[in-house]
């Protein structure tokens, strides 16, 4: 029985010193490919030249971006007489996905993945709640999303760099965070996942306040997911203005500024520009407290909001709006030219450049809401070369006309949701169907 790990063509250009698959730490994949090692298997890593030597295919799918890549060179795939095994996190709605792998595994694999290899060996198919075979696929069947505790082996990754997970999950029960509610919280929250040592890791301003340690000589990270208190209270991340207005205070009385970057989510439903003037405001409160002195830079980075799949906001609307550049129109209007929107006396802050377009949300809401009646034109855009070099304009046009963008941004209800059979380690469900955004609109009137 051969098996391979594959490698997209776009991972393996060295010339990729970040996105390359030996600079990447690919954990979720290393963690399976050392459990069959440890089970006696022999593994290799194959290519599109390659791939039809072998009779299993692991394919790993870190997000949803990592889709459209794939299915471009699994449509060009030499015929063989192999069996496509994908998993990863990036693997929360197959619907549209059924026709180019054989197997899915929702959540953590290293556990499955022996019992599954060994029912292929034996011409059967491995019946597990996480494991999902094609052909067997149905809306009506409950599906879940693999559960592990903290992988006890340590294990060298393909960057050279040993690794030993100490974490998994977030203690956080944000309603908008896949990452939350795919992995159950278990293991030493003091170590970064990832590395096994202690890094400086992104984190919420309420994780900071809650220990009453805030090291402003290291950080560099911190997230609030959310502009004003009204939405960060929305979606259960209980952050206050006042909270804010305490990093900031500290930081203005520090010795040595540097930069900070502030990580946001826009687009949330109910969100108005009166919640993007409230961050500002926290900004300008404790600014104009100092005389000019050295001045931190913020960099705020947001990122649209997505329904991810089995959280408690899948059934929640998407904002269909470009909101790259917005942040600092909006906020710097009159002020500031570019992306900057507050130069004070200890702070200046500008809008970070890699916010997601609205093409680029599309292509996400495709993935995870999109359904089998999707699957023809997911293949058209994945091998269109003129697409993915267009315009932003251009792109959104494309796509509005092959998919149904009204549907995909739209409110789902629990028995219309197209992943309503994926379940979790938590009852999210009791969630569908309820609108926090119209309780604290009517408080906040």
């Amino acid at each position: 029985m051969k098996i391979c790990a594959y490698v997209q063509v776009q991972y393996a250009k060295a010339v990729y010193k970040n996105e390359n698959y030996n600079t990447r730490q690919w954990i979720g994949l290393s963690l399976v490919i050392d459990s069959l090692k440890r089970n006696g298997y022999e593994m290799q890593f194959a290519g599109m030249a390659t791939v039809h030597n072998y009779n299993i295919v692991l394919v790993s799918i870190t997000s949803d971006c990592d889709w459209w890549g794939f299915i471009a060179e699994r449509v060009k795939w030499q015929e063989g007489n192999y069996i496509v095994v994908v998993g990863g996190a990036g693997v929360l709605n197959v619907r549209p996905f059924l026709k180019y792998a054989d197997c899915f595994v929702l959540g953590r694999g290293e556990n499955l993945i022996f019992d599954i290899v060994k029912s292929i060996q034996n011409n059967m198919r491995f019946d597990n709640p996480s494991v999902i075979w094609s052909n067997q696929f149905s809306i009506n069947n409950n599906y879940r999303i693999r559960q592990e505790g903290v992988y006890p082996h340590c294990i060298k990754l393909e960057n050279g760099k040993e690794y030993k997970e100490q974490n998994i999950g977030c203690p956080r029960k944000c309603l908008f965070c896949s990452y939350t509610y795919s992995r159950k919280t278990t293991g030493d929250r003091e170590y970064e996942a990832g590395t096994g040592i202690w890094v400086q890791k992104e984190r919420s301003i309420l994780d900071m306040v809650e220990n009453g340690n805030i090291d402003l000589t290291y950080l560099r990270m911190t997230s609030i997911d959310g502009m004003s208190e009204r939405i960060r209270f929305m979606v259960a991340k209980p952050i206050k203005s006042e909270h804010i207005r305490m990093l900031l205070d500290l930081m203005a009385n520090h010795d040595l500024p540097h930069q900070l970057k502030i990580f946001n989510i826009v687009g949330f439903p109910s969100e108005t520009v009166e919640d993007w003037h409230e961050f500002l405001n926290d900004i300008c409160v404790v600014d104009r407290q100092y005389n000019k002195n050295k001045q931190w830079p913020i960099i705020l980075h947001n990122t649209p909001f997505r329904a991810m799949p089995a959280t408690p906001a899948a059934c929640w609307p998407m904002s269909y709006k470009n909101y790259r550049g917005k942040i600092a129109q909006v906020l710097g209007k009159g002020h500031y030219k570019g992306n900057i929107f507050f130069r004070g006396n200890r702070f200046f802050a500008v809008e970070g450049m890699g916010t997601d377009s609205l093409p680029t949300v599309i292509l996400s809401a495709i993935c995870w809401r999109g359904t089998e009646s999707d699957t023809e034109n997911i293949e058209r855009i994945s091998l269109t070369k003129k697409f993915w070099g267009a315009d932003t304009a251009t792109k959104q046009l494309t796509l509005e006309k092959y998919f149904d963008v009204k549907t995909l941004f739209g409110e789902f209800y629990p028995d219309t949701l197209p992943t309503r059979n994926i379940k979790t380690h938590t009852d999210v469900e009791k969630y569908w169907g309820k609108k926090p955004w119209l309780k604290t609109q009517q408080q906040n009137k």
